[in-house]
């Protein structure tokens, strides 16, 4: 059975108010990206250790440190180099709060991914080297303003780097904004299934007319959460299934979405993470094995 988290500042920027709601909902961990208005890679000691402890007491453990790792210019070796050191910070925090993996992506999408594979592919073997000698996994996440978006192009990718340090951090919805021709379940969960170590859920809708996809509470649009969850349950899946709410009562604006955190992406995060757990905890009711 998979284990339920959520990302923390979908919630607040305050510790306490997450943790309330993750015990609230018997969530078994947490995604830290930023808190305390501060993201996970710039903590300082203090603050890495007051976390921890924090965590710690409340029974909880750490699913993942997501930074935004890769979110950059694949042409610029200036801002390769900065993102390097970034995953460098927080590799040594998600460490020291016990938890092995850290997220990352695949440079914004400037160009067909045919056109940058080859330097994508050599972007990503320091990352590797780095993540082997300090014994982590780099969960590669699957974003429609980044380079791969989809599964079939994340299943290809990894098994090209052919490494036991990157691996699929798959998100369905951000596969439904990436395109309509691969459905995000079954076709896309199915490509990167073999890799998989992490999730993320979100839900959306497409209006008609519209450019883009619609934001959602979870389960109340078109990505078919409910099934693919019980098809992680039905195949073992025993990682963790991080809430990424996204969705708002007002919605966010595109650049929150890009990259969020931080006290402006956090307000009101609570009120709309709230009502996505009650939909989560409705659709595992409803989907888990009944007692004869």
């Amino acid at each position: 059975m998979y284990r339920r988290s959520v990302i923390t500042d979908e919630i607040s920027q305050d510790l306490e108010d997450v943790l309330a709601v993750a015990r609230a909902f018997h969530l078994d961990g947490l995604e830290i990206r930023t808190v305390w208005d501060t993201r996970v890679d710039q903590l300082d000691a203090a603050a890495v250790r007051r976390l921890r402890e924090a965590v710690d007491r409340s029974g909880l453990v750490i699913a993942a440190v997501a930074p935004p790792v890769y979110k950059c210019d694949i042409d610029s070796p200036e801002e390769r180099r900065e993102h390097l050191d970034i995953l460098r910070r927080a590799i040594d925090v998600g460490l020291r709060l016990g938890s092995r993996i850290v997220r990352t992506f695949t440079f914004w999408k400037k160009r067909p991914l045919a056109e940058v594979w080859e330097t994508l592919l050599e972007a990503y073997q320091e990352p590797i080297a780095i993540a082997r000698s300090a014994g982590v996994i780099l969960a590669i996440e699957n974003e429609s303003s980044c380079t791969i978006g989809s599964g079939s192009d994340l299943a290809r990718f990894l098994a090209a780097l052919d490494c036991p340090e990157a691996r699929a951090l798959w998100d369905p919805c951000n596969a439904y904004y990436e395109t309509a021709a691969e459905e995000p379940f079954p076709t896309g969960y199915h490509q990167i299934r073999d890799y998989l170590v992490h999730v993320h859920v979100k839900d959306a809708v497409r209006d008609p007319g519209a450019a883009r996809p619609r934001l959602v509470p979870l389960g109340e649009g078109a990505v078919a959460v409910a099934p693919f969850l019980q098809a992680l349950r039905q195949d073992g899946y025993s990682g963790f299934v991080s809430l990424e709410t996204h969705w708002r009562p007002t919605a966010l604006d595109e650049e929150a979405v890009r990259l969020p955190g931080g006290k402006a992406f956090s307000e009101r995060g609570a009120v709309a993470t709230i009502r996505c757990l009650q939909n989560w905890e409705a659709m595992d009711q409803r989907d888990s094995p009944k007692s004869v």
